[in-house]
């Protein structure tokens, strides 16, 4: 494919404009000067490159422009320098940056010594997350006066001392190219959104010398714990707040082609009034190619996969979509799916039977019945992602703003909060914004192998479609919760 590059002289009349403030005067002599459309568009938006006489690929602000052409050559005199010890790392982390067109692409190589301050965090079902300080920061720009990299602490705050996710990939030591290849394109699809986080670049733990994913660092941690801190002082609208964004998230990783595989709340963040998606692509063994996997092993969160998907069926947007209705649910209700009972083939053949969580805690019918559509057992009947996100933002324009007052999912709200209100009256779950519940020793909400023959054809309970919280059919072994009842348990 020929590349259209502007000639000197063009340079010379183009160099002094502001590309940000155009005259009428300059954008015709634009319009004359340069004829092919996608060379003036990047003019337009990204300014001129002063080393190389082209058009930027990025320009955020002065101090956050980019240019591939002389970048690439930047990072490319550097490979030299640096090693990850892994030809397959070293390899992928090379060509993330020869093709980065803006900053956010770009995945570096750090040293580990360039932590500090590591703590453990969490341990998952593939990796174990720790919480450090980067001294350095993300590459922002180059300084072509200093030849080096500009930095950046900015990660939703200005930050002094830079906080990162390290997240250390269980038997990572043989990581494969198709893991590798996974992460990369789905960092750089998605790095151009609010919705989902990405990561920085890659480190390696020196003890275990398994390899470590860096990633931005979220105050206010999981989705689940924001819950668990939080929910009794969570309003409805910002309930729907919480769901609009998540699903504003999904649906843009669906409309790149992507499948999540692993939606669940431990893979939400939530920063201030932002929600993150994470771990995209994580979900198996850093170690395993997809065709040494021969039977087509199931890993994951059992109350989150959709019923075709333990009966076999490959993962599609529509599980994806099955898990955010068990999201949907948990945001409203406050507890986890299914956490007071073992979380073992019993409940996966219930699943398919048509058992789906259930709670005394009264959810909006208008909410209910979009959380219903999502959790169908038939995959061609729930809505796809980006009608989702339809639905709950006029919801949540009715429910925020006064003058929708009238609107039906507010005289739903106020119904649901008077029998709510009841239901806690007299539990320690009204005595502060913090949630307390028992969680069952055998229920697992990390991902893991799902190793279930023989399950049952999915269908629905027969009242999926009633105007009723609960689900009786196939529901008999799990109690509804009575929160006047429930044991605090301190761990949560």
């Amino acid at each position: 494919m020929e590349e259209f590059m502007l000639n000197d002289d063009v340079f010379e009349q183009l160099k002094d404009f502001d590309h940000k403030y155009l005259t009428k005067e300059q954008s015709l002599l634009i319009d004359k000067l340069i004829l092919n459309e996608e060379l003036k568009e990047r003019y337009r938006k990204n300014g001129l490159c002063k080393e190389c006489k082209q058009p930027n690929t990025s320009y955020v602000s002065n101090y956050a422009v980019w240019c591939n052409s002389c970048n690439s050559k930047n990072f490319q005199q550097n490979f030299k320098n640096w090693t990850s010890g892994n030809h397959e790392v070293d390899k992928f982390i090379q060509k993330t940056q020869l093709k980065a067109k803006q900053s956010d692409e770009v995945l570096e190589w750090i040293e580990y010594d360039r932590f500090e301050n590591v703590e453990y965090l969490a341990k998952g079902g593939f990796g174990t997350i720790y919480k450090a300080i980067w001294k350095d920061g993300y590459i922002k720009s180059w300084d072509s006066v200093n030849n080096k990299w500009i930095r950046s602490k900015l990660w939703f705050r200005e930050y002094e001392n830079f906080p990162v996710v390290l997240k250390c990939l269980h038997n990572s030591q043989d990581i494969t190219s198709d893991f590798l290849r996974e992460i990369g394109t789905h960092n750089m699809i998605l790095k151009y959104i609010t919705y989902v986080t990405h990561c920085f670049g890659i480190t390696k733990d020196p003890e275990s010398r398994n390899f470590m994913i860096v990633m931005g660092y979220v105050i206010n941690g999981s989705l689940r714990q924001h819950l668990n801190n939080n929910f009794n002082s969570i309003k409805w609208d910002e309930k729907l707040k919480i769901l609009q964004n998540i699903v504003k998230g999904l649906a843009y990783i669906h409309k790149n082609g992507i499948i999540h595989r692993d939606f669940h709340c431990g893979n939400i963040l939530k920063e201030d009034d932002f929600t993150l998606i994470t771990d995209l692509g994580l979900c198996r063994p850093a170690n395993v190619k997809p065709s040494q996997n021969e039977c087509k092993e199931l890993y994951g969160v059992l109350p989150y996969v959709a019923p075709e998907i333990l009966r076999g069926k490959e993962y599609t947007q529509e599980s994806d979509v099955y898990g955010f209705g068990i999201i949907a649910y948990e945001v409203c209700t406050g507890l986890p799916p299914y956490h007071d009972i073992v979380h073992d083939k019993f409940l996966a053949i219930r699943i398919c039977q048509g058992l789906r969580p259930k709670s005394n805690y009264k959810i909006p019918q208008l909410i209910l019945n979009i959380i219903k559509q999502c959790w169908d057992a038939d995959p061609l009947k729930r809505p796809k992602a980006n009608e989702l996100i339809g639905l709950l933002t006029d919801l949540y324009c009715s429910a925020a703003l006064s003058s929708r007052r009238d609107h039906e999912i507010n005289k739903q709200i106020e119904e649901a909060d008077k029998i709510n209100e009841t239901l806690t009256s007299s539990s320690s779950l009204n005595t502060g914004p913090t949630l307390s519940y028992t969680t069952n020793p055998q229920a697992v909400y990390t991902s893991r192998l799902l190793n279930f023959k023989n399950l049952p054809e999915p269908k629905n309970a027969v009242d999926n479609k009633d105007n009723d919280n609960s689900f009786r059919e196939y529901s008999e072994s799990i109690e509804a919760i009575d929160f006047t009842k429930l044991d605090i348990d301190k761990s949560n």
